[in-house]
């Protein structure tokens, strides 16, 4: 028995053979870790495998609305989707669909265009079309007590992060007080510029950490550049992610400025920055907060996944997922130990219904060996938690 074990572990773990060996490659296996996903159009949630093994559907949990994907709060206690319904996890994924509080009145009806966690998963930051507008064009954050209670106003802006690290979040300011919306539209507006990237915490007045001045000069880019900046923050909270983009007059000379990845500090010091290409979506941290991977698709190139070693100079590695030519990621997550990550997107934009659209399941790209699995399944993932994170709920 244990010579046969052995020899199980060995082919699962020798390097596949060349084909002229006559050896047939492993079948890919991995149980390291819950994946909890989203059927679509039934909104259904199910858990499986990483492989996609061990699949159960949730029907008895009830549906989610909508057709966007939900965010996984960083302990894995919480789901929340841009409808306001908010997953609560058990022992076995997801247990029970509830609402953010004052989710009913005040955020669907305004159109929630980001929704994500807070000082852990204490509280939702969701960004919002102000619904006392008239046209519906201001963009205004707040902040949800997830256990309860009154919402917390944090004023008009054009995105919003939660910040890991307190009660509050991480916004982007717009550029002469606009009140036209910005990157996440409210009505068909055009996109408006943002002047800084603040820190918002209730009670106390907005602390700038870097404004678009600073960063037009950090990227030699010219001073009147407007730009568009988005806010990722690291899973602790020290450092921030800001996908720069621009949108004003490009260089006179060398390649023009589009786009860059930028890392810097709450205190506003830049770490380091790369160059980013068109297309490029699904920005996450690594669980450990030393990595960046964000996804890149398009129709006239293969799609890849790109994992970057943010403040280790140009440790850049790019996988490209063969013969996938997707029209842009969807979602990109990581596993619990930073080793993989899973990847699905928009396949294609001409199916009758949005469920024709999106790849069922998902692929599971291994860092380690740079190997790429697809995986077959009903929906579509929204959180890659360890088995044991969902043990310690309530805790």
């Amino acid at each position: 028995m244990v010579a046969g074990t052995v020899a199980a572990l060995v082919l699962l773990t020798l390097p596949s053979s060349s084909p002229s060996s006559g050896v047939a490659r492993a079948r890919f296996a991995d149980g390291d870790g819950l994946v909890v996903f989203e059927q679509e159009p039934s909104g259904l949630l199910g858990t499986a495998a990483p492989d996609g093994s061990h699949r159960v559907m949730l029907a008895r949990v009830g549906a989610l609305q909508g057709t966007d994907l939900p965010v996984a709060s960083s302990d894995g206690r919480y789901l929340v989707n841009l409808e306001g319904q908010l997953v609560t996890m058990g022992p076995a994924g997801p247990a029970s669909i509830g609402s953010v509080a004052d989710a009913a009145t005040q955020g669907p009806a305004g159109g929630w265009s980001r929704a994500t966690f807070a000082d852990g998963s204490k509280d939702v930051v969701v960004t919002e079309c102000d619904a006392t507008s008239t046209f519906g064009e201001i963009l205004a954050a707040r902040l949800i007590p997830t256990g309860g209670g009154k919402p917390t106003a944090l004023g008009t802006n054009a995105d919003s992060a939660g910040d890991p690290a307190s009660a509050g979040a991480i916004v982007s300011a717009l550029a002469g007080g606009s009140s036209a919306s910005s990157s996440n539209q409210c009505s068909g507006s055009q996109p408006t510029p943002d002047k800084a990237i603040e820190l918002l915490r209730p009670g106390q007045a907005p602390r700038t950490v870097v404004t678009a001045a600073m960063l037009n000069s950090a990227l030699g880019w010219p001073g009147k550049t407007t730009d568009l900046l988005f806010t990722y923050p690291s899973p602790d909270g020290r450092l921030l992610a800001l996908d720069v983009a621009a949108q004003g007059p490009q260089p006179a000379t060398g390649p023009p400025a589009q786009e860059d990845m930028v890392v810097l500090t709450r205190a506003g010091e830049i770490v380091a920055h790369m160059p980013m290409l068109a297309g490029t979506s699904c920005v996450q941290w690594s669980p450990t907060g030393q990595q960046i991977a964000f996804g890149q698709a398009g129709q006239e190139v293969p799609s890849s996944v790109t994992v970057w070693a943010a403040g280790k100079g140009k440790a850049v590695r790019t996988i490209v997922l063969p013969g996938r030519h997707d029209l842009y990621c969807r979602q990109l997550l990581w596993s619990p130990d930073g080793s993989q990550l899973i990847y699905s997107a928009q396949v294609t934009g001409t199916g009758l219904t949005q469920a024709d659209d999106v790849q069922h399941g998902w692929t599971v790209i291994d860092l380690r060996s740079g190997q790429v699995h697809n995986v077959t399944a009903p929906g579509q993932p929204t959180a890659w938690l360890p088995t044991t994170a969902t043990t310690t709920t309530g805790k």
